[in-house]
């Protein structure tokens, strides 16, 4: 996605519905990133979502009790929440009435609400796969949903509200670390410690391939791909996600000007800084540092 998805049609899943024999009740955008729809459908169908690209939670409002996913055990059932990450593939038995809720998150908002709720790397982390599961919290997040009229001007701070309730929980309740990929070859420890700490140490700095080669006293094209083996990334995305890290730190405690981030941080100016911090985490560092000082 260029932009940021917003309205329900921007989301695979409400496309995937829409041409379905499910009949759709009602749908609204909550904001960036997020959206919203209410759907009944009866009788047989399968339905199947191939990696849709964004995250979706669905909570059933009526029916499902013998409809299934394909490869679990579960039944659905009112009340019963799915949690299907950007990524996933499922397979689904629709096989009588069902009214449910769908709410969509764009990634980059997930990402957005990883960086300001919990300061850290979103690509660290990833939303659990759930199916079937009852959660009070959830609940209560969509009862109020369900409550509000999403066209009414009046209703909609209190339906986006608890959109970012939701989001609040998933962030906290439903995403693990991603498990670190299995070694193949690469840096030695030693080796590895000292080019990490060289970056740190120089984050400010303009460096370069050739450069960080020769701390690790290997030939550039051999220190490229052995970096790639040891970090599970390309030497520039690991730097910009370092300098990422530290101007998040320098942002929050609020000292120092955009200027001078930027400048410590190896980006060079307030621009630049500020067009990859909003590229990564769909917030400007501004927005960021607010957001913190909130807290």
């Amino acid at each position: 996605m260029g932009t940021t998805a917003s309205a329900p049609s921007d989301f695979s899943v409400f496309r995937t519905l829409s041409g379905s024999t499910a009949t759709l009740t009602r749908a609204t955008s909550l904001g960036a990133g997020l959206a919203i729809s209410q759907w009944q459908r009866s009788g047989h169908e399968t339905l199947g979502y191939d990696q849709p690209g964004h995250h979706t939670v669905s909570l059933y409002l009526q029916g499902g009790e013998t409809s299934f996913r394909v490869g679990n055990a579960l039944h659905g059932g009112a009340g019963k929440f799915c949690v299907l990450p950007a990524e996933h593939h499922s397979l689904w038995c629709m096989n009588d009435t069902v009214r449910f809720l769908h709410l969509y998150i764009a990634p980059e908002r997930l990402a957005r609400e990883a960086v300001l709720r919990l300061d850290c790397e979103p690509r660290a982390l990833e939303l659990r796969d759930r199916t079937y599961i009852h959660d009070d919290a959830l609940t209560a997040a969509c009862g109020t949903l369900l409550k509000a009229d999403w066209q009414a001007p009046a209703d909609r701070l209190a339906a986006s509200s608890a959109a970012e309730t939701v989001l609040h929980h998933l962030l906290h309740e439903e995403v693990k670390r991603k498990a670190a990929p299995p070694a193949r070859g690469g840096l030695a420890p030693a080796v590895r410690r000292r080019v990490r700490d060289y970056i740190d140490a120089h984050l400010a700095d303009p460096l370069s391939l050739d450069e960080l080669a020769g701390v690790a006293t290997l030939s550039t094209y051999h220190f490229a791909r052995m970096f790639q083996a040891s970090f599970g990334e390309s030497p520039h995305a690991w730097v910009r996600a370092r300098r990422l890290a530290h101007a998040r730190g320098l942002l929050a405690t609020g000292r120092s000007d955009l200027a001078d981030v930027a400048q410590a941080s190896g980006f060079g100016n307030a621009s630049h800084l500020s067009r990859v911090f909003r590229d990564a985490y769909a917030i400007t560092p501004g927005q960021f540092r607010s957001a913190v000082q909130l807290r």
